[in-house]
């Protein structure tokens, strides 16, 4: 008998043992949730203070347009947009001014379009501008070495320093032909409505340049199979512009008839 009750004690505070090691584990297990939840309070809100500052921060920035011409008044004769190059331009065509000042509804189609990417489909917004459609061949010839080649076509584009992280953008609406890509075409896609099209500039040096300038890979089209965009408000900024924000018009580094920088270079981009 003597035995058995000692094995039934030892059962007994084995078991009074073990109500007791669960205890203690459930109360180190809430204990440490409850350190594992309020760590993770802290570590969000911390976090959502950070994303707080970093979105205050992208939308206090300055940007200065570097590219000139963002309106694309027309040159003299009219014929194409002011001081940019034309790259391999088949047909230029200023298809209407975009007015502020003007009644909602009683802007076109198209104006109405350009302004909704810009979130800017209202009487007044900050200045006029032009929306051009561009025609362009498919691709270009280069000769090497005493033979004619094909190659990536040029659209429309400017000469630019970049001496800081910089973005480039316009809103661009796909009519026809191949999609055109990068610099102020990275992103177009066709059938889609008019929209802000672009990308960043990263920085990789302080005595870089560059060219904004989107390519057509049409080598293998025929010549009469055109790329055709409409296009307004191109140009390249300092800074970081967050594109799914909105682009508008930006201010220019230099005076209206003189640049910033000591002189114009020629450009020798082909």
């Amino acid at each position: 008998m003597a035995l058995e009750h000692d094995i039934a004690s030892l059962v007994e505070a084995s078991e009074a043992l073990t109500s007791t090691v669960d205890n203690k584990i459930q109360s180190i297990d809430s204990a440490l949730n409850a350190a594992i939840s309020a760590s993770q309070s802290k570590t969000d809100q911390h976090l959502a203070k950070v994303d707080t500052a970093l979105s205050q921060y992208l939308n206090t920035q300055s940007h200065f347009r570097v590219t000139r011409n963002q309106a694309l008044v027309p040159d003299d004769n009219g014929n194409v947009p002011k001081l940019w190059d034309t790259g391999n331009l088949k047909k230029a065509t200023l298809l209407e001014t975009v007015e502020t000042n003007q009644e909602v509804d009683s802007r076109s189609v198209l104006a109405r379009e350009f302004l909704r990417a810009l979130d800017s489909d209202e009487k007044y917004f900050a200045g006029n501008f032009n929306i051009w459609e561009l025609e362009y061949y498919p691709y270009r010839e280069v000769t090497i070495d005493g033979q004619i080649s094909k190659t990536y076509a040029h659209l429309m584009y400017q000469y630019f320093r970049r001496p800081t992280h910089m973005t480039v953008a316009a809103v661009v609406k796909h009519i026809r032909g191949i999609v055109p890509t990068g610099s102020w075409c990275q992103g177009l896609r066709a059938n889609e409505p008019a929209k802000i099209c672009g990308g960043e500039v990263a920085l990789d040096g302080r005595n870089k340049y560059s060219h904004c300038v989107p390519i057509a890979h049409g080598m293998e089209l025929d010549s009469s199979e055109t790329v055709v965009v409409q296009v307004a408000l191109p140009a390249v900024v300092t800074g970081k512009v967050p594109l799914d924000s909105g682009w508008g018009q930006f201010p220019h580094v230099g005076h209206k008839d003189q640049s910033a920088y000591d002189y114009h270079p020629t450009s020798t981009f082909s």
